[in-house]
């Protein structure tokens, strides 16, 4: 049976084509398009993942929408009409964009990838998709299933058990409450890009303290069966998706932070990394109550865990420290995009497919790298002895290979690499980049046999270190090597290499362990600011010359400045 998963407008549209139960390819569209988290019908995304398989849309079995548009609309227009007259500048908005073409999208669909059969296009649950997205892609054949997201149709967020080839939904906590939705105001409120930025409440947070963590409990208050229940009156992000927070919110917190204005987090002054790190500890602390209620519901010390707020490493830290299981998986791609490879697996289970464990542990779902060399290429006999020598003379290196990673994050094929050793290394190599935020943690790549030695790993979360999703404790030996690498809390970010899945990347890192004592590199995903990670070869030779990265090799070849 082949499958094609599609997820769209809603951050991070993306592809999926699945194979008797297998995932073949996935990309996201803004991978094509230029535009970082592009919410547009992933029409190039769909065509890559065909063209992968050298398939065409008539060879497919069905074409699989991540979540019901009647619903969705439904909710749309219920949460509208509710707040009316608070929603009459956003309800024309609302409905000329649901009244256009989003509520017809089996049309949709058939016109744009031209396939002909609306009978075999199918739709799936917004949570449900999340929630197969971890429990499929995982190495379990049973498991507590939980998801934490903004909004989909009306559930935010779903706890369920997956047994077999079995995903069974128990509850779900709906719309308004949402605290997905509760990160995305508070981005806002600090001067953040809600979806885009999110990321950067869980950095910030690091360097504060959680003064707030009172107001927040009472405004995401705990409920009854471990449930939560989110204070609406500080909100607007149930009928007003441009302006999420209310003038209760500010008026509880003071005025809100003008983006172009200083983050708020030294010594001095870190009124901006106290809000964050309340709400890190409200979402973590209402987070672990769903978690105890999962366990008491599925007697399974597996936790699979997608969704949103999967992303958060902090977060999964908790609940790895301090939570009811003994294991833990989270998928490559947790978000939007991971959801249209879940709805597809979805549906293949449903229409009793063979149940298939392949245990998803890397992200290398995209087209191989295309070569097309720039002008100035260097061909290079041994590519991996130029990109040691480069590091070690202290070089901020681009490194892009092989196929490309599905997902926020690069795995090791589209890198961006550095010593680690230099106090400042870390914003070096983000400013390369234009990355240049100075609260933005680095990953560390280090080979699995040898992390124990600078980091206190978790049991039970093989895959969240092999995919770098979730922080722990630095040991004092890291401090010597990587300095710069340690966040203010004393955790650090690893990434484990193993030799079967990426002997490139082990091995580099093997090398550079033999020079100088610590088989450690910084690691950063190669996109430039406000930019996806790059794609192609010419992609890669753009960035790079937008940057002020000292060389790019691109399989065996090699770019400097001259």
């Amino acid at each position: 049976m082949k499958l094609l998963g599609l997820s769209a407008f809603h951050r991070d549209a993306a592809a999926a084509l699945l194979v008797d139960g297998r995932p073949i390819a996935a990309v996201q569209e803004d991978r094509f398009t230029k535009r970082l988290q592009d919410e547009s019908f992933p029409i190039r995304a769909a065509r890559s993942c065909l063209a992968q398989a050298n398939l065409q849309v008539r060879d497919l079995d069905g074409i699989v929408f991540y979540e019901k548009p009647l619903r969705k609309f439904e909710r749309v227009l219920a949460t509208q009409l509710g707040a009316y007259p608070k929603s009459a500048r956003s309800f024309s908005r609302n409905m000329f964009t649901w009244l256009g073409d989003r509520l017809w999208m089996k049309n949709r669909i058939c016109d744009e990838l031209e396939f002909a059969d609306p009978s075999r296009i199918y739709f799936t649950e917004h949570q449900m998709s999340h929630a197969a997205n971890a429990y499929y892609c995982s190495p379990f054949k049973e498991s507590a299933v939980l998801t934490i997201d903004d909004a989909g149709e009306w559930a935010t967020s779903i706890l369920a058990k997956g047994s077999g080839t079995s995903l069974e939904p128990l509850s779900e906590v709906r719309f308004p409450h949402s605290l997905g939705l509760v990160v995305s105001a508070v981005a806002q409120y600090l001067g953040l890009e809600p979806g885009a930025q999110d990321h950067l409440l869980e950095s910030l947070a690091a360097y504060g303290t959680p003064k707030h963590l009172e107001f927040f409990e009472e405004l995401v208050t705990a409920s009854d069966s471990g449930s939560f229940a989110v204070k609406q009156e500080m909100f607007r992000y149930s009928f007003d998706h441009q302006h999420l927070f209310s003038e209760e919110l500010v008026k509880a917190l003071g005025p809100a932070r003008i983006g172009t204005s200083p983050l708020r987090y030294t010594a001095e002054d870190s009124r901006d990394a106290d809000v964050a790190a309340s709400l890190q500890a409200i979402i973590e602390k209402r987070t672990l109550e769903l978690c105890d209620e999962l366990r008491r519901r599925v007697p399974s010390g597996n936790l699979c865990f997608g969704g949103r707020l999967a992303e958060n490493r902090s977060l999964n830290a908790r609940i790895l420290a301090e939570g009811p299981f003994e294991s833990m998986y989270v998928p490559p791609c947790p978000d939007k995009a991971g959801a249209a490879l879940g709805a597809a697996l979805f549906v293949h289970h449903a229409l009793g497919g063979e149940e298939v464990r392949y245990n998803l542990m890397d992200s290398y779902l995209g087209m191989p790298i295309e070569r097309h060399p720039e002008e100035g290429a260097e061909a290079l006999e041994d590519p991996q002895a130029v990109l040691l020598r480069q590091l070690l003379a202290g070089g901020r290196v681009a490194w892009v290979r092989g196929k490309l990673e599905f997902g926020g994050h690069s795995m090791g094929h589209r890198s961006l690499l550095a010593d680690p050793r230099p106090e400042d290394a870390r914003m070096k190599l983000l400013e390369t980049v234009q990355h240049a935020e100075p609260i933005m943690p680095i990953r560390l790549a280090t080979p699995a046999e040898r992390a124990d030695e600078f980091f206190d790993l978790p049991t039970g979360a093989e895959g969240l270190l092999r995919m770098g999703q979730v922080h722990v404790p630095a040991r004092d030996a890291l401090g010597a090597h990587a300095p710069s690498a340690i966040r203010p809390d004393g955790s650090a970010w690893p990434q484990l290499v193993h030799a079967e899945s990426d002997p490139e990347f082990h091995r580099l890192l093997t090398a550079v362990g033999e020079e100088t004592g610590a088989p450690l590199l910084l690691h950063a995903t190669f996109g430039l600011r406000g930019s996806p990670i790059v794609r192609i070869e010419n992609d890669a030779f753009d960035a790079f010359k937008r940057s002020s990265l000292n060389c790019l090799i691109v399989e065996d070849r090699m770019y400097q400045r001259g």
